[in-house]
């Protein structure tokens, strides 16, 4: 029988990678009062996309970027590099699980949100395979 990957597991390894990246906290429900800076990560969709020998899916995943209150954008824009640097790095996925994609699909928004801070949201997506195909 063939494991595919868990959304639990995902999570856990872009978080890992986020936070090993740029020594800031993220999150999967960011805990109420959470000062800025932060990163939450939210995963919006799940597609397959076999290929000839293997089974495939593809995840893309939205990373959060919350810096602290301010008119000016530099902050956001500090802590965007820093996501984006930090996710230069293949995630490290369960055994039995092979990435076969890490691409970032660029920045989603940039927006100021009612508590004034500002919000980016980063799109990537990844491409696994949790098995071969066999001929019987």
């Amino acid at each position: 029988m063939l494991k595919k990957l868990g959304l639990v597991d995902l999570h856990a390894a872009i978080k890992e990678r986020i936070e090993a990246g740029t020594g800031l906290s993220c999150y999967d429900k960011v805990p109420k009062n959470t000062k800025a800076p932060f990163y939450f990560v939210q995963i919006v969709n799940k597609r397959p996309e076999d290929t000839k020998t293997m089974f495939c899916e593809v995840f893309t995943v939205w990373i959060h970027a919350i810096a602290e209150p301010g008119r000016e954008s530099t902050r956001i824009y500090e802590l965007i590099q820093l996501a984006e640097e930090s996710m230069t790095e293949d995630i490290t996925l369960p055994a039995g699980v092979e990435l076969i994609r890490q691409a970032e699909q660029g920045i989603q928004t940039i927006q100021t949100d009612e508590t004034k801070e500002k919000h980016a949201v980063l799109a990537y997506d990844f491409k696994v395979s949790y098995g071969f195909k066999t001929k019987i």
